[in-house]
């Protein structure tokens, strides 16, 4: 929301605006496992390859090199209570999936349970240690250094 550190969804309220070069993804769900995992994974990357499309794939920086629309994919898990191997795996590929296209890939607000799976299955040191308490945290630390 203009002005605030709130971040809302902008379908649901018009006066949002996007954060360039973010793409916020809240989990609904309570649980990622077999029965939802790959589809939300399917959609991340769906996202994320329509707004690359949408984009033109990047702009053009004033040395003349494309540059990526999307820098970071911040995966808000406050509603996430837990999380099976089928849900890490689902996670681990995102990551795959996003590394090829440069695109950073972030954690937020997890629950005690999903942030301690998450960090046995070394899943976690995978993707640099981004797990931050708010999406302006994770804003900061991700896009804030790259601007």
């Amino acid at each position: 929301m203009p002005g605030t550190d709130i971040f809302a969804d902008t379908d649901q309220y018009p006066m949002a605006v996007k954060t360039p070069g973010v793409l916020i993804v809240r989990v609904k769900s309570a649980l990622l496992c077999f029965a939802n995992a790959n589809f939300i994974r399917e959609r991340i990357v769906r996202w994320v390859n329509e707004e690359l499309e949408e984009e033109g794939g990047g702009e053009e920086d004033k040395k003349g090199n494309m540059q990526k629309n999307i820098l970071l994919v911040a995966l808000d898990m406050s509603n996430l209570i837990n999380i099976d191997t089928s849900g890490i795996e689902a996670l681990v590929e995102l990551h795959n999936n996003l590394t090829k296209y440069g695109v950073e890939l972030a954690i937020v607000n997890p629950k005690w349970e999903v942030i301690h799976k998450l960090s046995q299955a070394k899943f976690v040191s995978r993707i640099g240690g981004k797990v931050y308490v708010t999406i302006g945290e994770a804003l900061d630390a991700c896009i804030g250094l790259k601007v």
